[in-house]
């Protein structure tokens, strides 16, 4: 049984990690941001979903064909069993990502797979299954990639994975949680952490749900629980079962007192017991812990780039001063970055390209 992840472009790496530790499972990058793993049973679906940290979605792999025109789609869709996963009295929606240049758009690939899905019913049984663009019980994913159709069943739902469930205070810059999560794994998983540009407090947040092992279903559902027939509910008892209880010390520090506020109404939310949201400035206070890992202002919407790169030096050096030893962040900034770091007495090992949305940012390691 062949399963897609989706995951942001450049976490290939991490994704592929963390199904071989988790599960002992071969992953293999076959686009950019697109892996394909075996999994032995449908079970794993779920415990994909309810646990990969690094992934956007788990798409159960009907298909992978390559294509040219809106035809060739057609015929490939309406020759899919999807009878073995809709039936007459549940919606379905085909949702589409399209990549590289086509004499058409996403629209039309959904257009086009939704007849032939509602054509394969109508020759088959002489009805049409009903359509809810809005809140499908089902969602048919047909992905075009270039010249590729990736095709199959969304498992994870309206909202991707790094949709988590748990956030309640936007800050005006949040990060991206599965990002978040990459940048945890490059530093190791540490329980005991620092985050003196913290905002919202997705990084803590996310580094005490991921060291417990908190499962995601703890804070959202997906569409696998009303799609097929596995014993959900041991499942979810043997995951809750797992989730560990060791000593944490992750503090998230903000030098705006608002953000502070919603960091604490963040961990509140995500039920967090061991991260701590403080006031805190990051270029002169004190750093209680050898680990950073932060996501510092990029400087490139709504601050002065010049003033955000006196930031940067400011924060090395107190980080220097302080005797951090492991520093792992995320900047556009990279050759100043690498270079105020490599003045101050770090050593880069290891600088990894991400394309969070349109912006090229790199999660840049740093250690002493």
């Amino acid at each position: 049984m062949k399963v897609l992840l989706t995951t942001v472009v450049g976490l290939e790496g991490y994704a592929i990690k963390e199904l071989k530790e988790r599960f002992s499972l071969k992953g293999e990058t076959v686009r950019k941001g697109r892996i394909i793993v075996d999994v032995p049973s449908v079970r794993y679906v779920a415990l994909l979903n309810y646990l990969m940290r690094t992934v956007e979605r788990v798409v159960l792999l009907e298909r992978v064909e390559e294509i040219h025109t809106l035809e060739d789609i057609y015929k490939i869709v309406v020759d899919v069993e999807w009878e073995k996963y809709i039936s007459l009295n549940k919606s379905f929606a085909v949702r589409s990502e399209r990549i590289g240049e086509h004499p058409f758009t996403s629209i039309d690939i959904q257009t086009v797979a939704g007849k032939a899905v509602i054509d394969r019913f109508l020759e088959s049984y002489g009805k049409r299954p009903p359509v809810n663009l809005t809140n499908p019980d089902i969602i048919i994913r047909a992905d075009l990639d270039q010249d590729t159709l990736f095709l199959g069943i969304d498992t994870t739902g309206k909202n991707a994975l790094h949709k988590r469930g748990w956030r309640v205070y936007d800050h005006p810059a949040s990060l991206n949680t599965t990002i978040a999560s990459a940048m945890l794994m490059e530093a190791g998983k540490p329980a005991i952490f620092v985050d003196p540009m913290a905002g919202g407090g997705t990084i803590p947040i996310e580094g005490e749900l991921a060291v417990r092992n908190v499962p995601h279903f703890i804070h959202r559902t997906f569409s696998f629980e009303r799609l097929f027939e596995i014993p959900l509910f041991r499942i979810r008892r043997k995951l809750l079962s797992d989730v560990v209880w060791h000593e944490i010390d992750i503090l998230g520090g903000d030098r705006f007192v608002k953000h502070v506020k919603g960091c604490r109404k963040n961990v509140r939310s995500a039920g967090c017991t061991d991260v701590r949201c403080t006031k805190l400035d990051a270029t002169k206070d004190k750093i209680y812990s050898e680990i950073v890992v932060t996501n510092p202002p990029y400087g490139l919407r709504i601050a002065d780039p010049a003033e955000v790169k006196k930031l940067y030096v400011k924060f090395v050096e107190n980080l220097y001063r302080q005797g951090v030893q492991n520093i792992v962040l995320l900047t556009p900034h990279l050759n100043f970055t690498v270079s105020v770091l490599s003045d101050r007495g770090y050593e880069i090992i290891n600088k990894n390209e991400v394309l969070y949305g349109k912006l090229r940012v790199f999660l840049i390691h740093a250690v002493r």
